[in-house]
């Protein structure tokens, strides 16, 4: 992950029956710097790299998160839901078949990114930056932009860190093992970003409507996703925009 490049809008991540067990950890000694680990991975993830600016981010599909691996549901959410995808005590299922707006990703960037698209191959692996295979690599972003990325993982916990995020960087060093079938993202966060503090309160079980955690100093559980998340096409909106000034024209034309 070397070099600096982009690609369209559209379709941001998919996955294909991606589960895997997920830990944030060391987020408490107050130097800026912490771990996210999946273990126990499966599935596809593929992961297009867009364009920096301001969008409106939708999400299809089926996205599922334990939270703190307890099997008892958490009060959020009706424990039907998960139920009837066969979830039955995980904290937050999400299930469509329509694209679902997830609100608004303001001043998304990327730095030092070799390549627009990732293909992450747990069933034999692999990983491959637009084709070149690769085991690790360093990467920054806005963080809104790297939690546009991570947010298909984090259910109601993702769209808290979204909403209370500070603006920043984010730098990422990523490292794929196989032998042990893991992957291990380390951030490290600029002044004002926050995300350390953020993962703090959860731990600690003051963000407000969200599951009570073990208060262990890990943010931790299991995720399953089968979808995409989508940010539309820059095209798409100014064609619809057209098509709606057309209309209006009709109709002053009518009146």
């Amino acid at each position: 992950l070397v070099g600096s490049s982009a690609a369209q809008a559209g379709v941001v991540e998919y996955a294909n029956n991606f589960s895997a067990n997920y830990a944030f950890s060391n987020f408490t000694d107050g130097d800026g710097s912490f771990n996210l680990t999946f273990s126990n991975i499966s599935g596809n993830l593929e992961i297009n790299v867009p364009q920096a600016g301001n969008w409106g981010v939708q999400r299809k599909g089926e996205f599922d998160v334990d939270y703190n691996g307890t099997g008892t549901a958490s009060a959020f959410q009706a424990a039907s839901v998960c139920n009837s995808v066969g979830k039955s005590g995980w904290d937050y299922c999400s299930k469509t078949t329509n694209w679902v707006g997830l609100g608004q990703l303001n001043n998304a960037s990327y730095t030092d990114i070799s390549g627009s698209k990732f293909v992450y191959n747990w069933n034999t692996d692999t990983f491959t930056s637009d084709g070149t295979a690769y085991s690790g690599g360093s990467f920054s972003g806005s963080s809104s932009g790297v939690m546009l990325l991570l947010g298909m993982f984090l259910g109601p916990v993702g769209s808290y860190i979204a909403s209370n995020i500070g603006s920043g960087t984010l730098f990422v060093s990523q490292v794929l093992d196989g032998a042990s079938n893991t992957w291990t993202l380390t951030f490290t966060e600029s002044s004002g970003v926050g995300l350390e503090n953020l993962l703090k309160s959860l731990d600690a079980g003051t963000a407000a409507g969200l599951p009570t955690t073990a208060q262990n100093a890990l943010i931790d559980g299991v995720v399953y996703a089968n979808g995409a998340v989508h940010i539309p096409e820059p095209a798409t909106l100014a064609l619809l925009g057209m098509g709606l000034a057309g209309l209006a024209a009709r109709r002053r034309k009518s009146a």
